[in-house]
């Protein structure tokens, strides 16, 4: 059967209306094939082994996971304090340390935070923030060196190490980080990173100054 030709619709069939019909279902699926590997692709991107969100969306292959972007911001933000030496920033695959010596924290042999302290946190929590579609958890570890301690507050340098990175961890809190992302741990003595005494057993004061510090340990 064909239908008859008028003036506003001349040499129109119904063989040429199901081809019409085929086009357009053919673009529809098309479309939704696309549509479902978008969205399974999007869901890798927060795999384990996904490259950073901003790289993807940049177009740059700068960075290769989210702790390498992290790290490159950190980099940038706390220049000043890696540029003399008073922070270390080593980072793998999976998380980033910053380690600071103990004396932009706290005083000799007290567990206060120093306003320099705040500051710096507030500028890791700053560059944090720029990256809120990953969720970074946060371990900070008290260390000191040797030299044995013993107060009415801190019979030891196991609670001096552990008091330090608790007040830390607070300071997280109060602004604003969850505390469900957050862990204190204190180590006291135990994890130098160089000797505190030579081989006869004296003293060595500027090792000594490295082992007392603080490290902020980032991860996801």
């Amino acid at each position: 059967m064909r239908f008859r030709p008028t003036d506003d619709n001349e040499g129109f069939t119904n063989e040429s209306w199901q081809t019409s019909f085929l086009d357009i279902f053919m673009l529809l699926l098309a479309f939704f094939i696309i549509l479902a590997g978008l969205a399974r692709y999007d869901m890798r991107i927060f795999d384990d082994d996904a490259r950073g969100l901003r790289s993807l969306i940049q177009g740059t292959m700068r960075v290769q996971t989210p702790i390498d972007e992290l790290r490159f911001d950190m980099q940038d933000a706390l220049s000043a304090e890696i540029g003399s030496q008073m922070l270390q920033l080593d980072s793998d695959r999976d998380e980033m340390r910053l380690s600071f010596t103990d004396a932009r924290f706290f005083e000799t042999a007290r567990a206060e935070l120093l306003p320099e302290g705040k500051a710096l946190i507030d500028r890791i929590m700053e560059v944090m923030a720029e990256l809120k579609f990953y969720q970074y958890y946060i371990d900070v570890e008290g260390h000191t060196d040797n030299r044995p301690i013993s107060t009415l507050q801190f019979p030891s340098n196991w609670e001096l190490s552990a008091a330090r990175a608790s007040n830390i961890i607070r300071y997280f809190m109060e602004q604003g980080f969850e505390p469900s992302r957050l862990k204190a741990s204190g180590y006291a003595e135990t994890r130098p990173i160089v000797p505190n005494q030579d081989e006869f057993g004296n003293d060595l004061p500027d090792n000594q100054a490295l082992n007392r510090r603080v490290v902020i340990r980032i991860y996801y």
